[in-house]
This record gives C-alpha cells, sequence and structure tokens, in this order.
C-alpha cells in the first residue's frame, strides 16, 4: 500500500465591528489579529515574515490582500484533513475572542467562510488543495480536469452567481463563475480549472498538484470525500492508469457550468467522443477505476472506506437530489434558500421570469442612467420614470407569466436576504447558521473518525514531516529572531544550521551545518 499526502489552504473573510456593528479599518484589525497570534501561539515565523508555522505542523498568515490564510499540515488521511482545518477555524475563533478582550473598540469579529462577495467587488476566496504525487505533471490534465468538474456535485458550496448583476442565480458552486479557463499559470486572476503550478516544496522525484477551483464547505461529508476522491484519482494516474480518457470533456468550463447550474445532477456535456455525460457519470467511471485497484500497491489503506461513501453519496444523488439536504452543503442551502423564497410569497420556479425582467430593466436603467445601474424600486415603478418605456414593454410578459408588479419589491428584497443567507451560513462561532443547524441536531453530515479536534489544535499529525516540524517548533518556539521555517526546512541563524525536511516522509531529521544564503528561500 501507498501512503498519500495533501492538504488544503483555505482563504477566510474577516471583519472587526465598533459597538455600533459599523466595520472597523480592516489592516488595523488585521494587524492586531497577527499580533495576538504571534504572542498567543507556539510559532515559529515563516521565510516571507508574514506568517507563522505553527506546532501543529500548520502555517497561518495574512495574504494578499487582505484577509487570513490558514493552511493545514501535510495529512496523509483525509480525516487529518478535515480534523486540522477545523482545529484552524478554532483557533481563529480563540484569537477573535482575546482579541475583543484585549481590543475595547472592536465590540466583535466576525471570521466567514466566504467563497463569494455579494457586494458586486467581484472577490471571491477559495479553499485551495495540494496533493503530492509522482506523475508527469504534463499528463495530469486529461486526467483530473474530468473528476475536477464533476465533483462538484457533493463538493459544492452553494450559493449564488455573484456576476449574475440584478437577478437570482443558485449554483451549486459560487467559484465556477469565476474560472476563466480550463488550465491557468495563474491563482488570483484568470483563474483555471487546473492550475499548472508545480511547486513541488519537497525533494526531487515528487510533484505538487496546486488545485484552486475548490471551495470552502461546512460539512465534513463534503470535506472529507473532496480529498478523499480527489487523492485516490491521482493514486490511479501515479499507478499508470489513464482515467480520463474515457470522459475527456469537449469543453471543460462549459461542462462545468452546465453542471453548477443543476441541482438535479442529470444536465449532460459532450465528451470529445460525441456522447453525452452527466457528472454522475464522469465520477462513477472514475469510481469503478478506483475500485478496480483497491487491491494493488498504489492504492493507500484507505481507499475502500472513500470508495463506501463515495458510491453512496453518487447512488442517492442520482435517485433522490433532494435528499441530501442534512448531507452536502450546496443541498442545505437550496432547501434554506427555497423556504425563504415561499416566506416571502415568491416561487422558485418563478425565478428565471423574474430574472428576466431583472436583466432587462438593469439594461435599461443603465442606457439613461449609466453612473447607477441599481434596481431602485421607486425608480422602476414610477409611471414617469427613466425606465417606464421598458416596464411597459414588460408588462405583458410578466402577466403571462403570472408576475404582479407589486411583488417587484419582494423579489428585491429576497436577493439581498438569500446573499445574507449564504454569507452568514459558513460563520465561524455560533452566530453561524451552519452551525446553529449542526448544534440543533438536525444535519446528518458527521463523517466516523474525523475527531480529536482539540488535540490538533496543539500538536502535529503522527507521521511525516509534519510531525518533524511541529516537534521542532514546539521546542524552539520564543526564538523568532533565530529561527525561520519553511515547508521544507527550518533554519538556524545564529548556529549556521539547517534542519531538512525535504523528504516529506521522513520519520526524523538532523540538524546539518549550513551556509547563511546558501540553499536558503530567503
Amino acid at each position: 500500500m501507498t501512503e498519500r499526502l495533501f492538504g488544503v489552504e483555505t482563504e477566510y473573510a474577516l471583519t472587526g465591528l465598533d459597538a455600533r456593528g459599523l466595520p472597523i479599518d480592516r489592516e488595523s484589525v488585521l494587524s492586531h489579529f497577527m499580533a495576538l497570534a504571534r504572542a498567543r501561539l507556539p510559532h515559529i515565523p515563516d521565510v516571507t515574515g508574514r506568517g507563522l508555522f505553527l506546532a501543529t505542523g500548520a502555517r497561518f498568515y495574512i495574504d494578499a490582500p487582505d484577509h487570513p490564510e490558514f493552511t493545514t499540515p501535510e495529512c496523509t488521511t483525509p480525516w487529518d484533513v478535515v480534523r486540522y482545518t477545523q482545529a484552524g477555524e478554532r483557533t481563529l475563533l480563540g484569537l477573535a475572542s482575546q482579541l475583543v478582550k484585549r481590543e475595547r473598540r472592536i465590540a466583535e469579529v466576525v471570521i466567514l467562510r466566504s467563497n463569494v462577495d455579494y457586494s458586486g467587488s467581484g472577490s471571491t476566496w477559495g479553499t485551495h488543495e495540494s496533493y503530492l504525487h509522482r506523475s508527469n505533471p504534463r499528463a495530469l490534465p486529461a486526467h483530473v480536469i474530468p473528476h475536477l468538474v464533476s465533483r462538484i456535485i457533493y463538493t459544492g458550496a452553494g450559493g449564488f452567481n455573484s456576476r449574475f448583476r440584478h437577478g437570482i442565480e443558485f449554483t451549486l458552486s459560487p467559484r465556477v463563475p469565476h474560472l476563466e479557463h480550463t488550465v491557468s499559470e495563474q491563482s488570483t486572476q484568470a483563474r483555471g480549472i487546473f492550475h499548472t503550478k508545480d511547486e513541488s516544496l519537497s525533494s526531487t522525484g515528487y510533484h505538487r498538484l496546486h488545485i484552486l477551483c475548490g471551495e470552502s464547505v461546512c460539512s465534513e461529508h463534503a470535506a472529507w470525500l473532496k480529498v478523499g476522491t480527489t487523492a485516490l484519482v491521482l493514486a490511479l494516474v501515479d499507478g499508470g492508469a489513464i482515467p480520463g480518457d474515457a470522459v475527456h470533456l469537449q469543453s471543460p468550463l462549459s461542462a462545468m457550468q452546465t453542471f453548477a447550474s443543476d441541482p438535479t445532477c442529470t444536465a449532460t456535456a459532450q465528451a470529445s467522443s460525441g456522447k453525452e455525460l452527466t457528472a454522475l457519470a464522469i465520477q462513477r467511471h472514475y469510481l469503478a477505476m478506483v475500485e478496480a485497484r483497491l487491491d494493488t500497491r498504489c492504492m493507500p489503506p484507505w481507499a475502500r472506506a472513500v470508495c463506501r461513501l463515495w458510491r453512496a453519496t453518487l447512488d442517492r444523488l442520482a435517485t433522490a437530489p433532494d435528499s441530501m439536504t442534512t448531507q452536502l452543503d450546496w443541498a442545505m442551502k437550496l432547501a434554506l434558500f427555497k423556504r425563504r423564497a415561499q416566506q416571502r410569497g415568491i416561487a422558485w420556479e418563478s425565478l428565471r421570469q423574474w430574472n428576466y425582467i431583472a436583466v432587462q430593466l438593469g439594461a435599461a436603467l443603465g442606457r439613461c442612467a449609466p453612473r447607477d445601474e441599481r434596481l431602485s424600486v421607486g425608480m422602476i415603478l414610477d409611471e414617469h420614470g427613466p425606465v417606464a418605456d421598458e416596464v411597459r414593454r414588460l408588462t405583458p410578459y410578466a402577466q403571462t407569466h403570472g408576475l404582479e408588479w407589486s411583488q417587484l419589491p419582494t423579489f428585491i428584497q429576497l436577493r439581498q436576504e438569500l446573499f445574507e443567507i449564504d454569507t452568514r451560513f459558513g460563520q465561524l462561532g455560533d452566530k453561524g447558521i451552519f452551525t446553529a443547524l449542526d448544534a440543533a441536531g438536525v444535519l446528518a453530515h458527521r463523517v466516523d473518525g474525523v475527531a480529536a479536534i482539540a488535540q490538533a489544535m496543539e500538536y502535529a499529525p503522527a507521521v511525516g514531516r509534519a510531525h518533524l516540524r511541529g516537534r521542532r517548533i514546539r521546542e524552539l518556539t520564543g526564538n523568532g529572531e533565530r529561527y525561520v521555517c519553511d515547508w521544507h526546512g527550518l533554519w538556524d541563524h545564529h548556529g549556521a544550521r539547517r534542519l531538512d525536511l525535504q523528504d516529506p516522509f521522513d520519520a526524523s531529521a538532523e540538524w546539518q551545518p549550513w551556509t547563511p544564503g546558501e540553499d536558503c528561500p530567503f
């Protein structure tokens, strides 16, 4: 059996509020937040000076331009990835609580597992994944992309297309509208489904697949399957299989957009062979290939457990996707969204027609008032207003579909409420909607074996270089002026020595002589 190694880097949105509920300068809040982390968490500074490597083997830092990012240590099982992600979030919550007590002007620190910003900024936050592999990186796209495109039926965070300016367009994966290419070299703009970055952070022979099309999810079920299935797909390729050939898509980006728009999981995309494939069919193809190789050396010892939940999830999505409302993020949210629309007297099925009206009105408003394209109800319904002619033109369409202009204010209000629900769903702490649902016992997303979170807040995984890194950091913490750390080493400025951690599976490591300026990342 062959062990795999992987981890995730989660970007969080963070805002400090004063006693009136108004936001405080973010740069100041983040500065205080990081200062508190340096004072309270056992750590060694990272080589950039912007972050910390912790005694858990994890890394915490403030990423450009202004959001905290927490990276798990290198893990060998999907249970550990979920465990250390949750440990990182508890650590962030603890720092937020301490910051409120320490800084009088900060009444609350809000931390969100946000995936998109609905304010119009165009911002998107990601949960990037890293997987160690030995395959030729140039061979990976053809075999990994169909999996990444189709896995969103269980990994999607759910939400809305934040680039749809006036309407309400639900998507299984709000990250998808921000992807512009099938393959890309960049991670902050012109993003692709597959990222060509090959920064191994390890010794020769290893490569690191850096996936940036994923999202932050709350469900253990979704998070565990995301890393587990993707690691097994890479194991297939490492073992010499060519899983992507049979499901190669004619237009992967278009296929991903199609799959993301369909909560019934029945939409199809055309394969290069001309065959129409559903996301379920693509996933079943990968699952079957993994199951056929479970007893080979390329598969890790936990592969059978992943395959069991993988198959059960696909079966449920095929027969009754609505039944996943307690397991998967997108299904949980969709149920909440539909319920709120019903409470507002708007039929969910009528959103397509309301969207058409909203887009037409927005375009008309833009033509007469290009500096302000916001849909103001008063402006729209004013019979002498700038879009009065457009309202009259659209009236027959509205009547044909049973819509009344008196419902327009409700539609616009509903849009804002749904965006707020999506944002608050992933809030860390007791005020988060997901947290409240989980505490009420109405969800069934837990994965057996994800436990010992408190221990993961203190200690690194038991194997691999993360264990060695964490142990050394615990010994050396408080000496930041002397030591710096990176994923593949730890440097001692005063002692002119280096701890070599380039082999990610090392069980031991000793200090070696080092000449400053030589073989150093800083």
